[in-house]
């Protein structure tokens, strides 16, 4: 717990030094969140070279501007040296998108993140994931938005029916409702991951959600941006010692003064690296495919910078009126 806490302090001012001061610290926990919890070392040519390769391909209004650059270029490092193959890669998935119907906004952009790298499958990837949310759209018109986008990818992967699975997730929806989970944004997508295995609607999955929430809220301040996270040890079916060990790693994380006014991320990044150590067997989570790890927790990941840094970006705005 020790090891992991130096771990997290140590990437934290690795990016913070690089960043600036002038990024908001949530942004850089976030980043921080994200190389933890992938077992990703930060690599401080590779982040300043990704953030370069965007910024040659933005243009002065683009959503990629701003606190979501570094956001941005940790998630764009997972390539390796290939840091301008990636950002014109990362492009051409945006384009596709937009074309699918997609708004253009860091929603499109992380949702871009989530595609397969073979360009033969942009297109058909794009018209799934909106054909999901289109179907999400009519069973919650006010609450789907452009947030939604990276779970619309990411679950369209399935390939079921979209008026189907989009009905699962309603279901789901006003089930966690009734167990006491806060309406908004933060149930939805808690609601879209309990269909990521299976789009089945199974009563004990509800059960067995708020049970691991009240676990982590007994000890813990957990809230609705852990939703999804919870979503995830529920459907891989996390037994209650691995919860037990999220909770002594995030109080370990939280004695750290990186995270006094942050405890939310301790948590999160807690969840994560247990998730993360759990899929690195497949067979113990169900999950067939080894990719898939990555995947998930960059969704997450995602939905969470995106909050984060749309957050930041917001309150300069107001410090400067």
């Amino acid at each position: 717990m020790e090891m992991i806490r130096h771990e997290v302090e140590t990437t934290y001012d690795k990016v913070k030094s690089l960043a600036g001061w002038s990024v908001d610290k949530n942004v850089v926990l976030t980043i921080t969140s994200y190389y933890v919890t992938a077992a990703k070392e930060f690599n401080a040519v590779n982040f300043s070279r990704a953030m370069a390769a965007l910024k040659e391909r933005a243009g002065w209004f683009s959503p990629l501007r701003g606190h979501l650059l570094p956001i941005m270029a940790a998630f764009l490092t997972q390539s390796g040296n290939f840091m301008d193959e990636s950002a014109d890669r990362l492009m051409e998935k945006q384009r596709t998108l937009k074309q699918a119907g997609f708004r253009n906004s860091i929603h499109s952009y992380l949702a871009a993140l989530l595609m397969d790298d073979d360009s033969d499958m942009f297109e058909k990837e794009a018209e799934r994931a909106k054909k999901l949310y289109d179907a999400m759209k009519k069973q919650h018109f006010l609450l789907t938005s452009d947030d939604d986008y990276a779970y619309s990818m990411l679950l369209g992967k399935k390939g079921e029916d979209p008026e189907t699975h989009a009905k699962a997730m309603r279901a789901y929806y006003d089930a966690l409702r009734k167990e006491g989970f806060r309406t908004g944004n933060e149930l939805q997508w808690l609601s879209q991951v309990m269909t990521y295995l299976d789009i089945t609607f199974q009563p004990g999955l509800v059960e067995r959600a708020a049970e691991v929430f009240e676990l982590l809220g007994n000890d813990l301040k957990a809230k609705p941006v852990h939703y999804p996270m919870i979503g995830f040890l529920t459907v891989f079916q996390v037994e209650d010692a691995k919860i037990r060990e999220i909770i002594f790693l995030a109080k370990e994380l939280e004695k750290s003064k990186r995270f006094k006014w942050n405890r939310e991320m301790a948590l999160s990044i807690a969840i994560g690296m247990v998730l993360h150590q759990l899929t690195e067997t497949a067979d113990q989570v169900g999950v067939s495919m080894a990719a898939s790890v990555d995947m998930i927790l960059q969704a997450q990941q995602a939905v969470m910078a995106a909050t984060v840094a749309a957050v930041a970006a917001s309150s300069t705005t107001n410090s400067s009126n």
